[in-house]
């Protein structure tokens, strides 16, 4: 009740909440069936089916209140038939959307307005008697107006003239005043919709209240006979068939004259008294042809209420009228002495009683042509005559508006498109492939049934889904649409499609949780899987590529497909259960980031291997492999405890503990090679920046007056000087020498291989996935970057020895041989890990040859490593030698030749420090 109705109003959202209402109505009076009225129920029974299903004639002595519940069952609707208990329900509805109407006007009146544009919805309370202006003047002529005066002299009159009754309430020509006239309107509008709401008795008594307690008397003769003879008319058929003669004369009457007077030109109207009078005895009556000619029910609500009020009425009429039939023959049999209270003998048996049977597709086909038709034309009323009608007309109904509601699209915001989805959901979920079953409407509006892969259902959902998810504030509502679609392959699919423009983080999050909520935990994951595969897999767009809505500038250096990519595998870091996908698809932007590193330092200018080290370090999580093997082992564990059948899958489960290990290191692999790379970027760069030249700082010049004495100790100090500048040069170099080769010799000598998988079935993809792709993969980086680490390697090595080697000649060329050697082996012993004083036994002169090769800041030690990579390079547990291409290894060996004749070279003595 709290939902708006579109009784009295143009609101398409207040007709969309009266037809929910009906389905509901409709569904709560026989389940599914009754809402679609012939797919389980079957066609409408015949007038002799439902009078006599419970032979009325046959119990004459039940009162006609008695007969008309046992005949057609309780207000409840137990006992009776599928077609009245929906013929009820329907009724029910129509006068629920009335009261509601009226209900908001009678509080806009009570919050200070004059209920709207309807004026004043009830005379003034000094007026609320009958009459008031009208008496006054009749007691003011002589004899107090004796003779003139009768409730019914405005009919009266108009009867025996036919016509001359004023239509206008301001403009009368009987005996009534102006005011009197426009009071009366006023209170039977207001009674007229306490009736259409259902609500007789309430209506009787306002009549009552204003000072016409006759017409609530009236009114109450519709009403059977009960047992105890207090309440009903024992002449209800009589008083009937008077109603309908009295509301159709009185009809053509208002009709005839009923010019619209407005009070300050406002949209709605008040007809003359005579019309709403008309109007609610026309409904007591069930007299439908006065229903729908009379203007005060010309609204499309006022009109199918008549209807479907009219249609129940006729249906009561028929078993009270079979009832007293029954009564009378009892009678006759009795030879008179057999008398029942309210037995009718004039009811007039040869009137025919109007009605259909309950068939309500004829009944609400006269809708069309009466004066409220053209207001059901638009596709929410039409859709609750379809429902009403049922049978057929409700299949063809959802197709039509589908076909309207996908050619309007979001043209009017997605509104009937909306209701489109939503209506085709619930029938096809109340009656299962309902929607499902109709193939999308072809250009002539009819079906195209098993002619087409996608549903009608499913392609109002897509249609749907695409007008939500180009509304960001809708976005919450795409994972309930997606959930929709029949198949789960469609929701995942599409639902991975919408992820692709969520780029905040915040947004995501909201997109996870309600993807966990209407998707499920496991689709929830395929979708996340999906639009990862999407970015990371597919195209980069080349120049067309361009920014999303409310997508962020890619950082520096980045292009903007490489910053999607690395954003998109942040689906999968936003919860902790999916650490194992986030890894695996990190590492696989991470092997195509790898791979395109030619591109990359093209795009950045010479930075190599940029992208995949900007990934590593500012876009994932830290410790994620740890989290993911984690994250697998507690699922093994779980499914241990539970035992492997009855185990529950894990949201992660589309990884194996095994792939997951072989991730780990994968990704270790991969990180180690860019830490490698980054130390040898800086070897490189200290080298560039660092001279392994530089000027003695001379105490004495030649031409200066010295004794032997302070020359010798002025030279000590220069050489001392110098010494100590060369070492800390030397130590640069060698500390940045040191940290490259070791990076790089990880990656060449971890045990195993570098990118090489650990065995196993389970191990070199996940559940459901072709591990030949990362294979290949694996396999091409392998062919690609091992060469290249070993000849950078070697390079480190070999730039290293040739540095310190013109460290060498730099200080003989100016301390001179001796004095060279001197400074030298010191400068050598300091860098010996097995003696690092100034002096001692290891710089003897008998040390001199093992310093040569084994101190790092002498060249022959950096030539002995270089020339120990052959070593490395053969050894069959590292596998490097099979990624070497002729070309590679013929290179290779002739750096080895090379490294061998510089070892020769600086670990001889008298080579090194003559030249």
């Amino acid at each position: 009740d709290d939902r708006a109705s579109a009784v009295g109003g143009d609101g398409g959202d207040a007709r969309e909440c009266d037809l929910w209402d009906l389905l509901r109505a409709l569904r709560e009076s026989g389940g599914n069936g009754s809402v679609f009225h012939g797919s389980d129920v079957g066609s409408a029974p015949s007038r002799q089916e439902v009078t006599l299903a419970a032979d009325p004639r046959g119990m004459p002595e039940k009162s006609p209140e008695e007969a008309l519940e046992l005949c057609l069952g309780g207000e409840d609707g137990e006992g009776s038939c599928a077609t009245v208990s929906r013929l009820r329900a329907a009724v029910g509805w129509i006068e629920g959307c009335h009261a509601r109407a009226w209900r908001r006007t009678v509080e806009r009146a009570e919050d200070g307005g004059d209920g709207g544009s309807d004026g004043p919805l009830l005379p003034a309370p000094r007026r609320r008697t009958m009459w008031p202006d009208t008496l006054r003047l009749l007691k003011s002529r002589p004899g107090g107006g004796a003779g003139e005066f009768h409730p019914d002299r405005p009919i009266r009159d108009a009867w025996l003239s036919d016509g001359g009754r004023s239509g206008s309430p301001v403009d009368v020509s009987s005996f009534l005043c102006p005011g009197d006239e426009a009071d009366d309107a006023r209170l039977l509008r207001s009674c007229l919709r306490l009736v259409q709401s259902g609500r007789v008795d309430e209506a009787c008594r306002l009549a009552s209240d204003c000072g016409q307690a006759w017409r609530g008397l009236t009114w109450l003769g519709g009403r059977p006979l009960s047992a105890d003879g207090k309440r009903g008319n024992p002449r209800r058929l009589l008083w009937k068939n008077q109603c309908r003669a009295i509301s159709g004369k009185m009809t053509r009457l208002a009709g005839a004259e009923s010019g619209r007077a407005g009070g300050g030109g406002g949209d709605r109207t008040l007809y003359p008294s005579l019309a709403y009078e008309a109007a609610i005895l026309s409904l007591l009556a069930d007299d439908a042809e006065s229903s729908l000619s009379n203007p005060a029910l010309s609204t499309w609500e006022g009109a199918l209420h008549a209807l479907l009020r009219s249609e129940m009425g006729i249906i009561e009429e028929d078993v009270l009228r079979a009832h007293n039939g029954g009564r009378l023959d009892r009678l006759a049999a009795s030879g008179g002495h057999f008398p029942f209270p309210g037995t009718e003998t004039d009811v007039g048996a040869e009137v025919d009683v109007r009605g259909h049977d309950g068939d309500l597709g004829a009944a609400l086909g006269r809708l069309a042509s009466c004066p409220a038709g053209e207001e059901g034309s638009d596709p929410l009323r039409n859709g609750m005559v379809s429902f009403l009608v049922g049978e057929g007309a409700v299949e063809e109904y959802i197709r039509d508006l589908a076909g309207v509601a996908l050619e309007t699209g979001d043209e009017d915001g997605g509104g009937l498109l909306r209701f489109a989805v939503h209506l085709a959901v619930y029938a096809d979920s109340a009656l299962p492939g309902c929607v499902s079953r109709m193939g999308p409407p072809d250009s002539s509006g009819d079906g195209d049934d098993g002619t087409s892969d996608v549903s009608l259902l499913e392609l109002l959902l897509l249609k749907y889904v695409a007008v939500l998810s180009g509304r960001r504030d809708l976005w919450p509502q795409v994972a309930l649409y997606c959930s929709l679609l029949p198949y789960g392959d469609a929701a995942v699919g599409t639902y991975a499609r919408f992820l692709l423009r969520v780029h905040s983080e915040r947004e995501r999050r909201v997109a996870i949780d309600a993807a966990r909520r209407h998707l499920g935990p496991d689709m929830e994951l395929d979708a996340l899987r999906s639009a990862v595969r999407e970015v990371v897999a597919g195209d980069d767009g080349g120049a067309d590529c361009a920014r999303m809505a409310g997508e962020d500038l890619p950082p520096a250096g980045l292009s903007l497909h490489a910053a999607r990519m690395m954003r998109s595998v942040g689906w999968l870091c936003l919860r902790p259960e999916h650490a194992p996908d986030a890894l695996e698809w990190a590492n696989a932007l991470l092997r195509r980031l790898v791979l395109t590193s030619d591109d990359d330092g093209a795009h950045c200018g010479g930075r190599v291997f940029f992208a995949p080290k900007f990934f590593v370090d500012r876009m994932l999580p830290a410790g994620l492999a740890e989290d993911a093997v984690e994250e697998c082992e507690g699922r093994e564990q779980e499914r241990g405890e539970d035992g492997e059948d009855d185990a529950e899958p894990r949201a992660a489960g589309s990884v194996s503990l095994p792939f997951a290990l072989n991730l780990q290191a994968e990704f270790a692999s991969i990180e180690a090679f860019l830490g490698a790379h980054t130390r040898y970027e800086l070897f490189l760069d200290t080298v560039s920046k660092t001279s392994p030249c530089h000027e003695s700082d001379r105490l004495l010049a030649d031409g200066d007056a010295a004794s032997l004495a302070e020359r010798e100790i002025a030279s000590r100090m220069e050489r001392n000087t110098f010494r100590q500048r060369k070492m800390g040069l030397v130590r640069i170099v060698v500390e940045s020498a040191s940290a490259a080769a070791d990076a790089l010799t990880e990656v060449l000598a971890g045990t195993g291989g570098w990118l090489v998988d650990e065995p196993g079935e389970s191990a070199a993809a996940a559940d459901g996935e072709d591990p030949a792709p990362r294979l290949d993969e694996l396999a091409i980086m392998r062919e690609r970057f091992l060469p290249r680490a070993v000849f950078m390697l070697h390079e480190v090595l070999d730039c290293t020895a040739e540095w310190l080697e013109q460290a060498v000649r730099d200080t003989v060329g100016q301390f001179g041989r001796e004095d060279a050697e001197d400074m030298l082996l010191t400068l050598f012993a300091s860098f010996d890990p097995a003696d690092r004083s100034s002096r001692g036994p290891a710089a003897d002169a008998g040390a001199l040859p093992a310093l040569l090769t084994s101190s790092p800041a002498a060249p022959g030690h950096w030539h002995k490593k270089a020339l120990s990579l052959a070593s490395v390079v053969a050894n069959d547990g590292n596998a490097l030698h099979e990624t070497f291409s002729m070309e590679e290894m013929e290179r290779f060996l002739s750096l080895m030749a090379g490294s061998h004749v510089s070892l020769m070279r600086c670990g001889d003595r008298g080579f090194l420090f003559d030249g």
